[in-house]
């Protein structure tokens, strides 16, 4: 994912958006894999997900890996930014994305194309930024 330096409201060389955006880029290709462990280790401890595909609301590492082990169970789909805005918030030390990506799920013979909202907040842990929320829901 390389974002549009046109929609963006912060500068793409500061080390804090590099960082969020390098997490967020990790959980599309871990998720495009289906390494659920990859995924999983990009969320802080107490990270909240609003998933794509459950009206769940989880919490929990448990609850998280539950919801990958549904959501890449039959295939790991690829996965697309093909929106996204940024917001920077140095007083409180977070960063949010938010837009919309595409997944496609190759089912057998048919190939099933899922378009979704979604935001994604950041926060820096030690060195690394990790997803403190993530909230995600289809296109209508």
């Amino acid at each position: 994912m390389i974002p549009n330096p046109t929609e963006m409201s912060a500068d793409l060389d500061d080390p804090s958006v590099l960082g969020a955006y390098a997490t967020l880029t990790k959980w599309t290709k871990a998720v495009a894999t289906g390494r659920i462990e990859d995924v999983l280790k990009l969320y802080a401890d107490d990270a909240i997900l609003v998933p794509t595909l459950s009206d769940d609301i989880v919490f929990s590492e448990d609850g998280r890996r539950r919801y990958f082990e549904f959501f890449l169970a039959d295939s790991a789909p690829t996965c697309v930014v093909d929106q996204e805005k940024l917001r920077v918030n140095a007083h409180n030390g977070t960063i949010a994305i938010g837009g919309i990506y595409t997944f496609c799920f190759q089912r057998e013979t048919v190939a099933e194309t899922v378009a979704a909202r979604f935001l994604f907040v950041f926060e820096k842990s030690c060195s690394d930024w990790l997803i403190t929320g993530h909230h995600s829901s289809r296109c209508m």
